[in-house]
């Protein structure tokens, strides 16, 4: 392991950082007080993460002609590739805590989650998820500032939400990890509703859950391949998924194969939602970006059409 040196990067105010970007890095900037008010409401560091889209890797020298627009530009279009994802995944978290919820209350009462015959706990792995998840209930309960869960605490004496209320609290990634310690024969009760096969489904919610927090906390989508990959087994969507070529035939973490669950869940949802034209009119508002970058190659509508 080398050795750690000490810290002592100067300081550079953003006419110091114009003056940076121009006479080193030879980048194009054509609007110096717009560059300036990006600066200042972007901040430099974030738009580093799109710097190096159009640099040297070597010298950070920005390739020819680059403009200091195009770096927005790639910014914006992440941005607004992020905003459409958490619109997608919001409406699937939405129907993935309603069903749910709905397969479960309504043979096992409206406090099932307690009930830990209904959970896989034989793994110590699964039985110390649920048991945390018991906790992070009771903690969120106690500490909630939702109205309706005061409302709920002043009228009855019962410590525990019924499910329906406690959802609303919970987050995907809590969610996830209640819907994975299920029982196998509930959970695929729970698959059916989608026409997906219950493993599967799980790990479609551990991308989605991967992909949400990516995208709530601003960091790049665009292109990147992601820590979570789907199954190469995967059996609802595996003739339309990119693998890499090679011999282990792994589907390729990125945002062209999560495209494809996230759609394919939206029209089991309801069949008039579309990732489609929403996509469309974002590579047609950029055009220049690179659609292969992200894994998206000509006439890829054609298979979600199919």
């Amino acid at each position: 392991m080398s050795e750690k040196i000490k810290f002592s990067k100067p300081i550079l105010n953003i006419d110091e950082k114009i003056k940076l970007l121009k006479e080193k890095r030879w980048l194009i900037i054509e609007d110096e007080e717009k560059a300036k008010h990006d600066l200042l409401h972007i901040w430099y560091f974030r738009l580093t993460w799109y710097f190096k889209f159009f640099q040297d890797k070597e010298t950070n020298i920005f390739k020819e002609w680059t403009t200091f627009k195009q770096v927005v530009d790639l910014y914006s279009f992440d941005r607004k590739l992020r905003l459409l994802t958490l619109d997608a995944i919001e409406k699937i978290e939405i129907s993935l805590k309603s069903n749910i919820n709905y397969t479960l209350y309504k043979d096992y009462w409206a406090f099932w989650y307690l009930n830990r015959d209904l959970f896989y706990l034989k793994s110590e792995n699964f039985l110390n998820i649920y048991d945390w998840l018991l906790l992070l209930i009771k903690e969120k309960q106690t500490n909630s500032s939702s109205i309706f869960v005061k409302n709920y605490f002043e009228k009855y004496e019962w410590e525990y939400l019924p499910s329906w209320m406690l959802f609303e609290e919970l987050t995907i990634w809590e969610v996830s990890n209640i819907y994975r310690t299920l029982k196998w024969n509930i959970q695929k009760d729970i698959s059916r509703v989608y026409w997906i096969d219950f493993i599967d489904l799980n790990n479609w919610i551990q991308l989605i859950r991967t992909i949400r927090n990516i995208s709530a906390h601003q960091a790049r989508l665009w292109n990147r391949e992601y820590i979570i990959k789907l199954s190469k087994d995967d059996k609802t969507i595996w003739n339309k998924l990119q693998r890499y070529i090679d011999e282990t035939d792994e589907v390729i973490p990125n945002y062209y194969n999560t495209t494809l669950v996230l759609n394919y869940l939206l029209q089991k949802i309801n069949k008039n939602f579309s990732r489609l034209d929403d996509l469309k009119d974002l590579f047609n508002e950029y055009s220049t970006i690179d659609k292969e970058k992200m894994w998206f190659f000509e006439n890829w509508e054609l298979e979600f059409e199919t």
